[in-house]
């Protein structure tokens, strides 16, 4: 048995690339390229536009801030934080006041009555008193 494999001796080459594109396509790669230099140049305009405006708000907020005041801002006449609060200082004498004085725990009343719930059970005690 014999299998035959034909090689053409020459292949068949592509057809070669146009030499020039056509008319059209030049035409719409020109419009897209204008047309997006248009819009970035729009894009840049506005932006500009809107920092300008927002500068000119900003400069009209701060002399507007300037200006008004709070109805808690007259109160404010201690630079302490923490005494508008109302949390007090500690001073020295108040510390030796708290030193001297005795903490006393409430100690919990030993009864004399028990629950019967709560007592071992002596049949449990008689076994493990076996067991040692």
């Amino acid at each position: 048995m014999s299998v035959r494999i034909d090689i053409p001796s020459s292949p068949k080459a592509p057809p070669p690339p146009p030499a020039t594109a056509p008319v059209n396509d030049t035409m719409r790669r020109l419009q897209i390229g204008i047309a997006g230099v248009l819009t970035v140049l729009l894009l840049v305009g506005m932006a500009g536009l809107i920092g300008d405006r927002a500068r000119q708000s900003a400069a009209s907020d701060v002399a507007a801030t300037a200006e008004v005041k709070m109805p808690g801002d007259e109160e404010k006449t201690s630079g302490a934080p923490l005494e508008e609060l109302g949390v007090q200082a500690v001073s020295p004498s108040s510390k030796d006041e708290n030193a001297a004085t005795d903490v006393k725990v409430p100690q919990a009343v030993p009864s004399s009555s028990s629950v019967p719930d709560l007592e071992p059970d002596p049949a449990l005690q008689r076994a493990r008193q076996s067991k040692q």
